[in-house]
């Protein structure tokens, strides 16, 4: 059964968090599909050292599962604030969102 964010009791999800907040609505973009989510319909697996994987099954994984892949929306277009500027401030879960430029 997939453990997702949502799920964790209180005390586990500030390690798994990527966000400030830690909340199951915070909004977080994954480099790998380029899709923005919910932080808690995020996968959380523990055999991986990762914090969270993307929420969405048909994510193309890159060349390592154990690289992270998930960031929290605005700390992502803050970093890449010019390969970003085109995006909205809030995001719509699921959709598609792609940087210009060299940002991952």
């Amino acid at each position: 059964m997939t453990k997702r964010f949502r799920d964790l009791p209180e005390d586990q999800k500030a390690a798994h968090s990527v966000t400030e907040g830690g909340g199951d609505e915070s909004l977080v973009y994954c480099t790998n599909c380029g899709r923005a989510m919910k932080q808690g319909d995020c996968v959380v697996d523990d055999d991986l050292d990762i914090k969270l994987r993307c929420a969405y099954g048909n994510c193309v994984f890159e060349s390592s599962i154990a690289v992270q892949s998930i960031y929290w929306w605005e700390d992502y277009r803050d970093k890449y604030k010019d390969e970003t500027a085109h995006w909205p401030e809030t995001p719509t879960p699921g959709e598609c969102y792609t940087p210009s430029g060299d940002a991952p």
